[in-house]
């Protein structure tokens, strides 16, 4: 089987693909998995264009089924956080367990104090992702400006998200949208995420073009992708 990556385009930003062509498959048919990879079956013989098609048609299926994903929540109370990104380490301490409204208090000591019950996983992962998110904002807006301007490109906004199946998104109007849990991720890793959204703003796919234009903004880029994967599966929010 041959295959291919290319980018379908969601309300959210661009989700990439795998086309795959196979002489067993009777049928064009779109799988995804639980790790939100997306492949798109082609029968041999089957025109490109009628796949692309055939798939932006379903973009509110994938959309839907994506969003499925992202709801599902590891049964997990944390009692740290481990922000590679800053190199700091952030304990969790539970206090009030009484109290019926569930808060969050950052001491300077690098402890987040979470008040409340938490017998409800997810608020409690909903409460620490928004603190995430403003952290990550102000951290990774700077990252991302100094990035831009080291390689000549151009974007109009950032946008943070804690989203469970991606790590960023480039949309057409060339806004970037980036998952706050880079927080968790080494300093490389997290300048390969935004090396890899900054190059969707010149090429919105992913072809030979946009991996060369990766690779000359990081030549390591393969070692931090595989380390992305490794890592991603550590995060527990």
């Amino acid at each position: 089987m041959k295959s291919d990556t290319y980018s379908l385009a969601l309300s959210d930003g661009a989700h990439p693909y795998l086309v795959v062509r196979s002489k067993r498959a009777k049928h064009i048919r779109i799988k995804l998995s639980n790790s939100g990879e997306l492949s798109l079956v082609l029968p041999a013989g089957t025109p490109d264009s009628l796949g692309h098609s055939f798939i932006q048609s379903k973009s509110v299926w994938v959309e839907k089924n994506l969003s499925k994903l992202s709801i599902s929540e590891k049964e997990t109370i944390p009692t740290s956080l481990n922000l590679r990104v800053l190199n700091e380490q952030w304990n969790i301490d539970y206090i009030n367990p009484s109290s019926t409204q569930m808060s969050l208090q950052e001491d300077d000591d690098y402890c987040l104090r979470i008040s409340g019950d938490i017998s409800d996983i997810s608020e409690l992962h909903f409460l620490i992702n928004q603190w995430c998110k403003k952290k990550s904002k102000k951290i990774f807006t700077l990252m991302l400006q100094q990035l831009a301007e080291e390689h000549g490109f151009h974007y109009n906004g950032l946008s943070i998200r804690a989203q469970k199946t991606r790590w960023g998104s480039c949309s057409s109007k060339k806004n970037i949208n980036l998952n706050c849990k880079l927080l968790f991720m080494p300093v490389d890793v997290v300048r390969y995420v935004m090396i890899h959204e900054l190059c969707h703003t010149l090429e919105m796919n992913h072809s030979s073009r946009f991996w060369d234009l990766v690779e000359d903004c990081d030549p390591n880029y393969k070692k931090h992708r595989r380390e992305l994967k490794r890592l991603g599966k550590e995060v527990v929010l």
